[in-house]
């Protein structure tokens, strides 16, 4: 229940402080006055819309407190957690707006989210606006209502449908993405596959390139090899069969010959000693060279295999623009996305699957979501009836149309396919007949605004016997009504406040009448400033303002005797 609400710099409400009671409390005030004021901190302390545009003028911020009782037992404590202790009777909202558009929230002096906020005060007040009649006029939001009154289960079957579809819609996306490349992605697998073979076919290792055209260097060159390596094998240790002497054999002449005059001369032990290492490095050399030469063949089967891998090597570089490297990389990279292919491949299968099954599951929470509401849409049609009845629409038929649309590309039931939207697979729409002889028609198609008015009360009576919302606050319900359908409407709200405490603007004195509780509310104006003021009224001056409602005028005899008769019948 709404203890005290505190207004500092909202618009024209410079400094207000308005405390009501329990059940039935009523606001009333001339045209103009600023009552719907008091509506608008209400919903803008618990998270409503509220920018810095309504600060007051001269002001550097506004300011909403709003508190709350809070019974030692109830859904808001848990809610709250830290945020009250076992010893707080009562929970205090506050919102502060500056110049600058900069908010603060805050539950209990803690500064808390917004998200907070709009949690806690969906759980203490359900704010009925002067439009809301006209949001019946769109079909969408019946649906929500419907839901609404069945309650959380049917609640949360809705939301766990639209998270399924969506998920459903982006997986067929993915699908039909791939399915829109497939003639690409088998062309371009295609030719990895064929690349790919190529390249195992050609097993290329690195370097290998470089190996063989030093090979195939020697192998050409094996004859002029043989020539030229054999005369320098000749020059070295000369040729018997042509009785010629090497050089080998005359550095040996001459290093015995020095070595023979060293005797005489010891100065040429060093000359002695150079011939010696000379000769044996060039024994050494001419046994490297009759090696060479003894293992030197021409090989012509194996020249025309290195020729023959070398063309292969160069036929793949020209055709892929690419060096053995570059190949050997490609090769790589080949091979990495055939892998990711292949994977993507039973990826697609996976995603077939998960398609199926979230059509599967859709399937089983649109059919229990449309048995719930078939079910329970008569239930909530007979009770709007009955409170219609109690407002003075004693003849008026209230009926739930659920209805579902064939689509070839819907969600499957049964033996047919039904579109799919985030709510399910209905359509509901509340069709009202007014008067008797009269055919059901859609709210939309009705004319007066006092039948909506009266229909949402209706509807937010029944909600009422369901909900645990202490706290209902109306702005203009009695919009475009009067006379006997004023006093039925009186007569509703003043059952609600029986229930639970109801905030009303209204206009009626039928209405203002029936509260325990009435507030006046004022313009106060001076030479440069104007501002509201609110004020209980009680006894002969409720009487006059119950007077001023009933005429204009307060000091009517006529007037007066009608308010009293109102306040005492």
């Amino acid at each position: 229940m709404l203890l005290e609400l505190d207004i500092h710099n909202l618009a024209i409400a410079h400094d207000v402080h308005v405390s009501f009671d329990d059940g039935l409390n009523v606001i009333t005030g001339e045209t103009g006055a600023g009552k719907t004021i008091v509506v608008r901190a209400i919903s803008a302390v618990l998270g409503g819309k509220l920018t810095s545009d309504f600060i007051s003028v001269g002001a550097d911020s506004l300011r909403l407190d709003a508190e709350f009782a809070l019974p030692r037992v109830c859904l808001q404590r848990d809610m709250l957690g830290d945020l009250v202790t076992d010893d707080d009777m009562t929970v205090v909202a506050t919102r502060e707006v500056d110049r600058t558009g900069r908010h603060k929230y805050r539950i209990n002096g803690h500064i808390v989210p917004i998200s907070t906020l709009r949690s806690l005060g969906e759980s203490l007040v359900d704010v009925h606006g002067q439009h809301e009649p006209q949001s019946l006029l769109v079909r969408e939001n019946h649906l929500q209502l419907l839901d609404s009154f069945l309650g959380h289960d049917t609640q949360s079957a809705h939301e766990l449908f639209g998270t399924r579809l969506a998920e459903l819609r982006a997986a067929r996306r993915e699908l039909e993405q791939i399915e829109t490349r497939r003639t690409e992605w088998d062309n371009e697998t295609a030719y990895l596959e064929f690349a790919s073979g190529e390249f195992e076919r050609a097993q290329l290792k690195i370097g290998e390139d470089s190996l063989l055209i030093a090979e195939q260097r020697l192998l050409e060159n094996v004859r002029e090899l043989q020539q030229q390596v054999g005369q320098a094998s000749v020059a070295l240790v000369g040729d018997e069969s042509r009785d010629s002497e090497g050089i080998v054999r005359q550095v040996g002449k001459l290093h015995h010959t020095i070595d023979a005059l060293c005797s005489i001369d010891p100065r040429l032990n060093d000359v002695a000693s150079l011939l010696d290492g000379a000769q044996a490095s060039l024994k050494e050399t001419g046994s490297t060279l009759s090696d060479y030469l003894s293992r030197l063949e021409l090989d012509d089967a194996r020249l025309a295999q290195v020729t023959e891998r070398l063309d292969a090597i160069a036929r793949l570089e020209e055709k892929y623009h690419k060096d053995l490297d570059g190949l050997l990389a490609f090769e790589t990279e080949i091979d990495d996305k055939l892998h990711e292919r292949h994977e993507r491949a039973g990826d697609e299968a996976g995603l077939r699957g998960h398609i199926a099954q979230l059509e599967n599951e859709l399937s089983s929470i649109g059919a229990l979501l449309t048995a719930k509401r078939k079910q329970g849409g008569p239930v909530l049609a007979r009770k709007v009836e009955e409170q219609l009845a109690e407002l003075a629409m004693s003849n008026a038929r209230f009926v739930c149309s659920i209805e579902e649309s064939v689509d070839e590309q819907g969600i499957a039931v049964g033996d047919e396919r039904f579109r799919a939207s985030e709510t399910g697979l209905d359509v509901v729409e509340f069709l009202i007949a007014p008067n008797p002889g009269e055919g059901l028609r859609p709210l939309r198609e009705i004319a007066s605004g006092g039948e909506l008015s009266r229909v949402m009360l209706a509807l937010k009576t029944v909600f009422a016997e369901t909900d645990q919302i202490p706290t209902m606050v109306f702005d203009e319900v009695d919009a475009g009504i009067g006379g006997a359908t004023g006093l039925a409407v009186a007569g509703k709200l003043d059952s609600l406040g029986k229930h639970r405490q109801v905030i009303v603007i209204t206009h009626l004195p039928t209405i203002a009448a029936r509260a325990g509780t009435h507030l006046v509310i004022s313009k106060e104006q001076s030479e440069d400033s104007t501002t509201v003021a609110v004020r209980r009224v009680t006894g002969e001056e409720r009487v006059r303002e119950l007077a001023r409602m009933v005429s204009g005028d307060r000091a009517s005899e006529v007037a007066l005797a009608n308010a009293r008769e109102l306040l005492f019948p």
